[in-house]
């Protein structure tokens, strides 16, 4: 071997050996995220519903909540409408309660969805420390980024989902509020 070849061999050995490092770590995190137990996102019930007994008993389930999301975030399931944020987020403009014609969707329960983000082990911020997308894209500023560290939620936090959507690798679930 020429000694040109010999350091192009050692150059692209040294590229395939970071490529290969990289492909491990990033497949790493899909294989952590895969086994983390995924949260049933469809669960909840619209902005604004009473309580559950109440909302059973009020709810004709007619859809016009479904219908009147501008968002596409509320589906009707056997057990009446429900919120679903993992393909988009509530940006709470009321307009499911504003049609709901049996109160079953009242306007003094709209500050929170009851969701909140979790982080799984995928997270870029913490696996590279260069990624800010949900910190970036709450619209309430409910997520700080400490120095290569996993997303920290703070109190401003309403559920809305928006976090959730802006996550390109799918590294946030969503879990009912305790």
């Amino acid at each position: 071997m020429k000694p040109d070849s010999i350091e192009l061999a050692i150059e692209l050995n040294e590229m395939n050996s970071s490529r290969r490092g990289f492909f491990r770590a990033v497949s790493r995190g899909v294989t952590q995220s895969i086994e983390e137990p995924m949260a049933v996102i469809n669960a909840s019930r619209p902005l604004g519903a009473v309580e559950e007994e109440l909302f059973n008993r009020l709810c004709t389930q007619c859809g016009d909540c479904v219908t009147a999301c501008p968002q596409s975030v509320l589906s009707m399931q056997a057990n009446g409408p429900c919120m679903d944020l993992s393909l988009n987020h509530c940006n709470f403009c009321h307009q499911c309660i504003t049609v709901c014609p049996t109160q079953a969707l009242n306007i003094l329960n709209t500050t929170d969805t009851g969701w909140r983000p979790t982080f799984s082990q995928s997270c870029n911020a913490r696996l590279f420390g260069n990624c800010q997308e949900c910190v970036d894209d709450c619209p309430k500023q409910a997520l700080t980024l400490p120095d290569d560290a996993t997303p920290a939620l703070n109190e401003n936090c309403n559920g809305c989902g928006e976090c959730l959507s802006s996550c390109y690798i799918g590294a946030i679930t969503l879990m009912e509020k305790s």
